[in-house]
């Protein structure tokens, strides 16, 4: 697929894996269940096979294949269109925080692995620096030809969350550029400790 298609494909992959199954989560749990308005095209999935969002060689989220993920007990995925643009909020709950450290293993070797791979229109480069935050956090931004993400991936006890969203991210990720996710992912990953299946060790 050429970069050129890039953009609709990721706005149209979320969508094609949303849905599915009961979970664990309260309703109304993310942060992003009550922003939907106007004419965005809002998603809200309990799928718990829903792969993460921060898909760095989208051989899995993005490329909607989906994938299997060993101890995934739960999970919601919150997807935002609006126009050209796209978002997300993911939460994901593991059978114990064994499970959770190593979907975050996973995704860093994959930002290793894919930050650099196509030429020309095709060319998709990742960007990836650790994140003080939780028990283990990744911020990571993408381009490619004609957009790019910005996106935070956190890990607090057995849980994973993923904040998403469209911009065009300076290769050095200066936390500033990332203002609006980190508020988002500080106030959940607070709050997804008081679900006890998030096996929080501190709180």
């Amino acid at each position: 697929m050429g970069m050129m298609t890039t953009g609709a494909a990721l706005m149209t992959a979320a969508a094609t894996l949303l849905g599915g199954a009961t979970t664990s989560l309260p309703k109304g749990f993310l942060l992003w269940e009550g922003r939907s308005s106007g004419w965005d095209i809002w998603e809200v999935s309990d799928r718990a096979s829903t792969p993460l969002m921060l898909d760095a060689c989208h051989d899995s989220y993005w490329s909607k294949r989906g994938g299997v993920e060993k101890g995934r007990v739960a999970a919601r995925t919150v997807y935002r269109q609006q126009e050209i643009e796209i978002g997300g909020e993911q939460v994901a709950i593991y059978q114990d925080e064994s499970g959770a450290r190593a979907a975050m293993d996973a995704m860093r070797a994959e930002l290793k692995r894919c930050a650099s791979r196509g030429d020309g229109i095709e060319r998709i480069s990742y960007y990836s620096k650790p994140l003080a935050l939780g028990d283990e956090a990744v911020r990571a931004g993408a381009r490619y030809w004609e957009g790019g993400l910005r996106q935070v991936a956190v890990r607090r006890g057995a849980a994973i969350m993923v904040y998403t969203e469209t911009a065009w991210p300076t290769p050095s990720l200066p936390m500033g550029e990332f203002k609006t996710l980190l508020k988002d992912a500080r106030e959940m990953s607070r709050k997804v400790c008081w679900l006890p299946e998030a096996q929080c060790q501190n709180t």
